[in-house]
């Protein structure tokens, strides 16, 4: 950057560029009262030449119209965002000029000054700067919050037209933070003149830099409109008027130059005299923006995500579908929330906006009182000296470029604020268009689910109705209990297993992953539940040939009882303990793990397949100084005389065990011996006893011995002691 020097002692340049500098300085003055031409013409419709060379204005037709004010305000408002883009483009060139001798001045285009708006239209905004400053740095918070929303992922699975929708609203996004920034900057510059920091105003000696910018940037208009006039006086003379004017044209320029060093000067003491950091709104607006680098630069914005594809989530599982459905369910959570913060920043923009609509209206009122009411010029007026009278035209002029100064000001401030409510419409019918095809997407996604899940629980039922036939017909048509047992048995491992494949085929799609989580899974398993496995494989050698079956009586860990159910993993036994020669039984139940059977010192005792008989013994002691022999043979015919009453059901078991196992075995029948034992002889008669009626037998038999002894003195005699009946086994 320049130093004061270089602008007080500048360097020399060829002459020629003063004519291309005085041109773009003539280019630029053009283009910077285009809006003024505009506003002028609002109410400049027609003049009235008055005594004393002063016009009387008026204003145009439009501005007459009640019926459309805010057709007119709009088109001021368009218009004069032109010319802000053309003073603007203008500013960024460099203004030379040279005179004809060599010399050469460069003058620096310079940041306009802030300068105070009329009190009486600006009351909105500078009846008080620190609420305005709040809301204007709430609402920037605000915007940022809002973009960072919009570039979060909000849809995860979806149609790749949804993907058109979200680049769209995060373009929109930062269009909307790009003119809130820009019209937050330009009401920092209104502003600046009201600021004040959070402890105190600004010192005297800011004041005093910022009046001297003000008074250079007057003198600076001054010297430049004087400048046009003289390029343009000499395009058109001759010989030494040209001389002249060329000469006053030289003096012009270098008392520009001066002015735009100075002004250039008082610029970075205004900078260094002013607030710190955290109190002067623009400094704020700028630290605001610094922290979203993303949003100015697009090359590091980030990435638009993959979408998953929705046609593959529609031929999906019902896991699959199930997890689709939820993620779209989250993203119309995020929609409505991304709609809310919309409509809640549309609200604060448009109380931003408001009151620079009415300055922007009380300017243009303003403008067409001055137009009808002009200064009171009377009678008189054609007595003034021809000073006066262009005075007070120039003061006119004056407060009309003032107003027209104030009104480009505030439009700088209000077009990027209407472009951003503009944008937020926009962006509310792109997010509720986005949210109708997400809620479509949600229908047909939960239409697919509820087809796939009617779909499973018909297979079910059609598998659970056969399972119910399946079992009447083994009901009915299979009367023997074990092999009914295993039909049924059967019919439960083959639902079982037709409901896995419904469900595994119903519920997961994807079985590649499936069968790596299925080894790890069985991996675990198999270290896991050992005990449990080793009794499931068990269950198939208790169902199997000569396995155990309900209703068999068993002896298994020192316990004997009934079978009562025999389970994948366990079996249940009813307990029975011996009284007397019948074994009664306990109340209890005793719970067995299936993988006991495969205990080496844990044996496992029960009937024959098919045979529902025991055996039971009688011990008879004898005296062998009597006719033992002839009382031996009277008791075991009483015994076999008993026996014969249930001969034929004990041997009709016993030619099924044979048919069953498909092999020839002794039959039952009573035996006897006598043996020597005790230092006595003593009888041993074993006969067949039926399982559950074996106490009807046994006390039959019992009376009949004793009848037997009672009766007969020869067996009287020989018997020595009562006779003992008792069961062979437990």
């Amino acid at each position: 950057m320049a130093s004061i020097a270089d602008y007080l002692h500048p360097r020399s340049a060829e002459p020629a560029d003063r004519r291309l500098a005085a041109e773009n300085s003539c280019t630029v003055a053009a283009q910077s009262r285009f809006f003024s031409i505009w506003f002028s013409f609002l109410w400049h419709h027609k003049s009235t030449p008055l005594h004393g060379g002063t016009t009387r204005l008026h204003r145009h037709p439009l501005l007459r119209s009640r019926l459309i004010p805010e057709l007119t305000l709009m088109i001021a408002i368009l218009f004069a965002g032109s010319a802000i883009s053309l003073a603007q483009k203008a500013s960024s060139l460099p203004v030379a000029s040279a005179d004809r001798a060599g010399g050469s001045r460069n003058l620096v285009a310079l940041p306009p000054v802030p300068e105070p708006l009329d009190p009486s239209i600006a009351r909105p905004i500078i009846s008080n700067p620190a609420e305005t400053n709040k809301q204007i740095l709430d609402h920037l918070n605000a915007v940022l919050r809002y973009w960072r929303q919009t570039e979060s992922p909000i849809q995860k699975v979806g149609e790749p037209s949804d993907l058109i929708y979200r680049n769209q609203v995060v373009d929109y996004a930062a269009r909307i933070a790009a003119d809130a920034f820009a019209s937050a900057q330009a009401e920092a510059l209104l502003l600046e003149p009201y600021e004040q920091t959070m402890s105190t105003v600004q010192s005297s000696q800011a004041q005093r830099i910022q009046a001297l910018r003000l008074e250079t940037a007057q003198r600076i208009g001054a010297l430049k409109v004087q400048q046009r006039i003289l390029l343009q006086q000499a395009a058109k003379a001759r010989g030494v008027q040209a001389q002249k004017i060329d000469q006053q044209l030289q003096q012009t320029e270098g008392e520009l130059e001066l002015n735009n060093a100075i002004a250039g000067a008082l610029m970075r003491l205004s900078k260094d005299s002013r607030t710190s950091g955290v109190t002067a709104l623009e400094s704020q607006v700028k630290q605001i923006q610094a922290s979203a680098p993303d949003l100015t630069n697009p090359k590091i914005r980030l990435a638009a995500p993959p979408l998953e594809s929705l046609s593959a989530a529609r031929d999906a599982g019902v896991i699959t579908k199930a997890q689709t459905l939820f993620s779209l369910l989250n993203t119309r959570s995020s929609l409505d929330r991304l709609i809310a913060s919309t409509n809640r920043l549309s609200r604060q923009a448009t109380e931003l906006h408001q009151p620079l609509v009415q300055i922007l209206r009380a300017t243009v009122a303003k403008g067409e009182q001055m137009a009808q009411s002009p200064p009171d010029i009377g009678p008189s007026a054609s007595h003034l000296p021809s000073g006066k009278a262009a005075d007070n035209a120039a003061n006119l002029r004056k407060q009309y470029d003032d107003l027209t100064l104030s009104f480009q000001s505030i439009v700088a401030a209000s077009m990027p604020l209407s472009k951003e409510l503009l944008v937020l419409g926009q962006m509310q019918a792109a997010l509720h268009s986005w949210r109708a095809s997400v809620d479509e997407e949600y229908r047909s996604i939960l239409i697919s689910l509820l087809v796939r899940v009617a779909a499973i629980a018909f297979a079910l039922l059609v598998i659970f109705t056969l399972g119910a036939v399946w079992r009447r017909i083994t009901m009915r048509y299979i009367r023997d209990i074990r092999r009914r047992r295993q039909w049924t048995v059967l019919r439960r491992l083959i639902l079982g297993f037709l409901t896995g494949i419904v469900l595994i085929f119903g519920f997961v799609t994807q079985f590649s992953s499936l069968a790596t989580f299925a080894g790890f899974i069985t991996a675990g398993l198999a270290v896991g539940l050992q005990t449990i496995l080793l009794s499931l494989a068990a269950y198939f050698f208790i169902i199997g040939r000569y396995g155990v079956r309900v209703g068999d009586r068993i002896t298994i860990a020192n316990v004997t009882g009934d079978v009562i159910e025999v389970g994948l993993l366990r079996f249940y036994v009813l307990e029975v303990a011996p009284a007397g020669s019948l074994p009664q039984s306990t109340g209890r139940v005793a719970v067995f793990s299936n993988a006991i059977l495969f205990q080496a010192l844990t044996p496992l005792y029960k009937q024959l397949p098919g045979t529902e008989y025991t055996w039971h013994q009688i011990m008879v002691k004898l005296d062998p100084g009597k006719n033992y022999r002839a009382a031996a043979q009277r008791i075991l015919d009483c015994v076999q005389h008993i026996y014969e009453t249930y001969r034929e059901n004990v041997e009709r078991q016993h030619r099924n065990l044979e048919n069953w196992m498909d092999m020839p075995l002794d039959g039952p029948r009573v035996q006897s011996n006598i043996q020597l034992q005790d230092g006595g002889l003593q009888l041993w008669i074993r006969y067949p006893a039926a399982l559950r009626g074996a106490a009807t037998e046994d006390e039959q038999i019992a009376e009949a011995i004793l009848q037997l002894i009672a009766s007969d003195e020869e067996v009287r005699a020989a018997v020595t002691a009562p006779p003992v009946i008792q069961p062979t086994t437990r």
